[in-house]
């Protein structure tokens, strides 16, 4: 049995009270981010997939917010993410970024648990944990494993 485990880093990019989520156009949405590659540090990976996907030249990684491991036993699947607090001057919640890939689409909601469970922003932990985030201001780790 093969099992595919990932790494991954993940944004959670916040102005004027409203996160950017991206979302697999037809499918599900998540927060900004992806794959880290072997050899690659947490951070270099967020900064590589926001440029490649937003084409942000510049953002900060401000803190490290925490930890969500997620895994679906029945699809052998696991991954690790690993959730940045991040900024940009070149992101702002009055417009919707363009994406540079043809697959995904951006859009910023209000942080609260009931947009982030209508927008089924994956993996579901995420849905309590950025609330929480907010409101204590500490790292925090998740899992369903």
């Amino acid at each position: 049995m093969t099992i595919q485990f990932r790494h991954v880093a993940r944004a959670l990019i916040m102005d004027d009270n409203q996160i950017l989520i991206a979302r697999m156009k037809g499918a599900h949405s998540f927060l900004p981010g992806g794959g880290i590659e072997l050899g690659e540090g947490a951070q270099t990976a967020l900064k590589r997939e926001l440029q490649e996907e937003l084409g942000i030249k510049t953002c900060e990684i401000i803190r490290f917010l925490g930890v969500i491991e997620f895994g679906i036993k029945a699809k052998n699947y696991c991954e690790i993410n690993h959730l940045f607090e991040v900024k940009s001057k070149e992101l702002s919640a009055s417009v919707a970024p363009e994406s540079l890939e043809a697959h995904l689409e951006f859009y910023w909601i209000e942080p609260t648990l009931d947009n982030l469970k209508r927008e089924d922003v994956l993996p579901y932990l995420v849905q309590d944990m950025i609330p929480q985030l907010l409101k204590d201001g500490k790292p925090l780790w998740a899992s369903n494993l």
